[in-house]
This record gives structure tokens, sequence and C-alpha cells, in this order.
């Protein structure tokens, strides 16, 4: 007789039809359960990279605006820039991921997004940048996660409900 308090999460279950051939596979753990879905791998890698970028962003705008002005002050104001639009835009970014097709919108924030990184970057790179370019840069990045944000956790329960 078997243990009701083992957990099933490492036993290993036959695949539909494999029962007969004696083949099986290990089950993942319930936290890594949705990772069988390509649909899911895909959301989950595209997502890794992004958010990985715009951390990347973030930091770098920090440190660009410290390295341009040697100020603490402005330094939290960069910060303010880009996280105040959430604040205020948020909700507004909720109304659209719940009226609009939520796929078309996280795809075109994610277009948003890497547009700015290439226009901080060219500013950048070519030497022309300003403090205020940061600041501007860090508000619209701001925005942009601000219908980011609940469109990709909206979408995430779409892939969900659909059973992916």
């Amino acid at each position: 007789m078997k243990d009701p308090s083992v957990s099933k999460v490492n036993s290993v279950e036959p695949l539909a039809g494999d029962s007969a051939k004696g083949i099986g596979r290990r089950s993942l753990p319930a936290t890594l359960r949705s990772l069988q879905h390509r649909n899911f791998q895909l959301f989950f890698g595209g997502q890794l990279i992004s958010l990985t970028g715009t951390w990347m962003q973030i930091i770098a705008e920090a440190w660009l605006v410290y390295r341009l002005t040697g100020s603490s002050l402005l330094l939290g104001t960069a910060g303010f820039c880009s996280q105040f639009p959430v604040f205020l835009v948020a909700p507004l970014g909720g109304i659209v991921a719940d009226r609009h097709n939520r796929q078309r919108v996280v795809i075109g924030t994610q277009i948003a997004s890497m547009i700015l990184a290439l226009i901080l970057a060219t500013l950048t790179l070519s030497g022309l940048v300003r403090v205020w370019h940061v600041f501007i840069l860090a508000a619209l990045l701001g925005t942009v996660n601000a219908f980011d944000i609940p469109a990709r956790q909206s979408f995430l329960v779409d892939m969900w409900a659909k059973k992916i």
C-alpha cells in the first residue's frame, strides 16, 4: 500500500500509450510544469531576454546620469522619472489590456522598449547624450512599462486559461 503523504512530484508517470512499452517520463516539479508547453517556453524565454534588457537599461540610465553629473539628486530624479509614469499611467494600461488584444499590446510595448534602448545607445555612443535626454527616455520607458506590465500579466493568465 502506498503512503498518501508521499508527493507525486518526482514520480515516473507513463506517457499516453507508453504503458505497454514500459516507457515513462520524469514529472517536473509543480512550479516548472508550465515549461512543458511550447508557447509558455517561448513566452518565458522572450520575457527573460526582454526584462534583462530593461533592467540593464535602467541601470545604464542611472549610471550615465551619475557619470554625467556626479549628483545623487539627479540620480534619484532619473529613478523617479522611470517609475512615476508607471504609478500614474498603469490604470490606463490596464484598461488598454482589457479592451485590446493583449498579445499585440505586449508586442507593441516590447518594440517601443527596444526603440527607446536604441535611441539611448545611439545618443550615448555618439557622445551627444545630455541628462535631459536620459530623463525623457526614462519617463518614456516608464510609460511603456505602464502598458506592458498589466498586458503581460493578463496575457499570462490568458495562456493558462486557454491551456496554452
